[in-house]
């Protein structure tokens, strides 16, 4: 397990143990519309439909410009991080930077998001569900799905970033990870959590913060992909 996963661990021990400080953003904003949502028979949000590339809306109100989806995707692609293409020497797809929309097509074992560019090509991006096994060689392009604050969300496992700081008397770590859920209003709800956790021997130096940044993806066609 690299460090990053176990100072989490440990953050949460510490924390339910009263141990830790916690800290960061609030949680999905109550101003937009609902992410309260059935999920599919396999635990995962619906996503299936066609969506902006571009985010219509962010929170924290402050955040900086929003990016979008093709950014977002691309620094997954890029990202030095352990669960990340290059850790394993892969990589992925170019994506267009120019992409005017993004195609969603879902079942229970996989997920494919295509990005459609002014020209209409298409620059499609499979993942996998993660299932337990020994004989797995690559985990940057898997998912999983959980709930985030009692709703459905889809997690990927590659990260746009993740970072390991040097502390002169324990050990620190964090990373940053990617989650989609839906809207009521249909919109693709985009989660960014920043996890970050800091663990020294004395128990008072010990530290948990974890920030939330959303941003909302109008819907642009609801029956999945968008035809040729």
């Amino acid at each position: 397990m690299r460090v990053e996963l176990v100072a989490f661990s440990l953050g949460i021990v510490l924390t339910q143990l009263g141990c830790a400080t916690s800290s960061g953003n609030p949680p999905y904003p109550i101003e937009w519309a609902s992410i309260k949502s059935s999920p599919t028979q396999d635990g995962c949000p619906n996503l299936v439909g066609t969506y902006s590339n571009h985010a219509s809306a962010a929170f924290p109100p402050e955040a900086v410009t929003p990016p979008s989806l093709a950014e977002i995707f691309t620094s997954m692609a890029r990202s030095r991080s352990p669960t990340g293409p290059a850790a394993g020497e892969r990589s992925w797809p170019a994506i267009p930077p120019d992409a005017s929309l993004v195609s969603i097509d879902q079942t229970p074992e996989k997920i494919t998001l295509t990005f459609v560019d002014s020209s209409n090509n298409r620059t499609p991006l499979n993942f996998r569900r993660f299932r337990f096994g020994l004989s797995e060689d690559r985990v940057d392009d898997l998912f999983g799905c959980r709930t985030i604050y009692g709703e459905p969300s889809l997690r990927f496992f590659a990260e746009p970033q993740s970072y390991r700081p040097l502390l002169l008397l324990g050990v620190g770590g964090g990373g940053t990870f990617v989650a989609l859920l839906k809207a009521v209003d249909g919109s693709l709800i985009v989660n960014l959590r920043s996890d970050y956790v800091a663990a020294t021997p004395i128990i008072l130096g010990s530290g948990y913060r974890a920030d939330n940044l959303w941003y909302q993806y109008p819907l642009f066609a609801h029956d999945g992909p968008v035809k040729p």
